[in-house]
């Protein structure tokens, strides 16, 4: 089970780092801007992953969550191979938000259903870390992969190749995964129980701790979304290299790097109390500021790719215990809704606003640096990880107080969770 959900995950992802290494190649043959494409690797892809991810949770937690994962996919590998038919900006904007829709469709139930299968904490941990694996797996297959099908087909047919293994997994999947909770007596008292959006919303929001990790995520997200597309353009234009060979080094640096870090992350947290795993998510959040500062200003480019690598490993140690710990604050029958809020906040302003906001500096400071420009743009972007580690050392201060105290009945919040805002 855990295995077919990180790899559904995975290939839901796989368009988010595959169009980040093909910016540059669709620049050159669509004649784009760097606005536009950060407005097609940011706001075009992220506002509609977002809006889509809570109504598409809200059904995953009143239906049948392996029902909506078959349907999602096949969506998503339907909408990949249509994108080989693209010839202007404005045609690839409609197939960025159809894929979207698809991948945002993805994640909410397979989140919710790793959560029944692992109810006690530090099994959850270590399941959502190998679960959270989809990121740097993915990653690493989209820039191995897809620089390997650039070089030799070109970008549209790298496209709709990416896109057919997932119109296969979709019946597989149906057909072999089943949702526990839609079976017998469990089916009919959870339909009875199903919590209100507005309840979910209230159990996020009236801990202290709940609100800081949720800042905390979405001024990280806007940092790493923020600069994930411009990798692969500013290793071209800074060090010349070229897609096939920067597939490679970049597929490895957050495939094998990112891997590690998850893993990591899941397995140190294992034995570690609450308060001490949130400052060790602050801890590792702020060293991502030296670390891309090392990549973004040193002149080697076998010294860059280190310092990436570092990034790589240490960013994403937070994944997993983050997202386990999200669980622990909301009632299980609230789930896939709470990180589809969650991740809606996150995106939304991640994926519109980080690679917009360095794709804009870019073009400013293009005026006095050239192709330099991108360079001091992704620096300052680069910046806000201080701010997110704030925001989850703070989460320190209240983290226990809000699990020991926090009721879990389905009529409501209790009196508990309230007394602690």
């Amino acid at each position: 089970m855990l295995t077919a959900l990180t790899v559904v995950y995975t290939l839901s992802m796989f368009d988010q780092g595959l169009i980040n290494l093909l910016l540059q190649p669709i620049k050159e043959d669509l004649g784009l801007s760097d606005t536009q494409l950060g407005l097609l690797s940011g706001m075009a892809f992220g506002v509609a992953y977002a809006m889509s991810g809570v109504p598409i949770a809200r059904w995953s937690d009143a239906s049948d969550r392996s029902r909506i994962t078959s349907l999602a996919i096949g969506m998503w590998g339907a909408t990949m191979v249509l994108c080989v038919f693209v010839r202007n900006f404005v045609q690839l904007v409609i197939a960025r938000i159809a894929t979207a829709v698809g991948g945002a469709g993805c994640m909410p139930p397979t989140y919710s259903l790793v959560g029944d299968y692992f109810p006690e904490p530090n099994n959850r941990a270590r399941a959502m870390s190998i679960y959270m694996l989809a990121n740097p797996v993915s990653v690493l297959l989209s820039f191995v992969v897809g620089g390997w099908l650039n070089e030799r087909y070109g970008w549209r047919l790298t496209l709709f190749i990416s896109g057919v293994p997932a119109l296969i997994i979709a019946p597989f999947f149906r057909m072999t995964i089943s949702d526990p909770r839609t079976k017998g007596k469990c089916s009919q008292e959870f339909k009875r129980e199903q919590p209100q959006v507005t309840k979910v919303l209230k159990s996020l929001f009236y801990q202290r701790s709940s609100r800081h990790l949720i800042l905390g995520m979405i001024v990280l997200y806007t940092t790493s979304f923020g600069l994930l597309p411009w990798y692969a353009a500013f290793m071209m234009r800074s060090h010349g290299m070229q897609t096939t060979e920067l597939g490679v080094w970049l597929g490895g640096i957050f495939g094998v790097g990112g891997s590690i870090g998850v893993l990591l992350g899941g397995y140190a947290v294992g034995r570690r109390d609450e308060r001490a795993q949130v400052r060790m998510f602050a801890a590792t959040i702020a060293l991502l500021v030296p670390c891309f500062a090392s990549f973004l200003l040193v002149r080697g480019t076998d010294q860059a790719l280190i310092a990436l690598g570092m990034a790589a490993v240490t960013g994403s140690m937070c994944l997993g215990p983050l997202f386990a710990l999200i669980q622990r604050l909301v009632d299980d029958q609230m789930r896939a809704t709470a990180v589809a809020i969650v991740m809606l906040l996150a995106n939304l302003i991640g994926m519109s606003v980080g690679p917009e906001l360095v794709g804009t500096l870019s073009d400013i400071l293009a005026q006095d640096m050239g192709k330099e420009s991108l360079r001091y743009a992704m620096l300052t972007v680069s910046l806000l990880a201080c701010w997110s580690a704030f925001h989850f050392w703070r989460a320190g201060h209240t983290i226990r107080t809000d699990l020991s105290t926090l009721s879990r009945p389905i009529s409501g919040i209790s009196v508990e969770i309230g007394a602690n805002v």
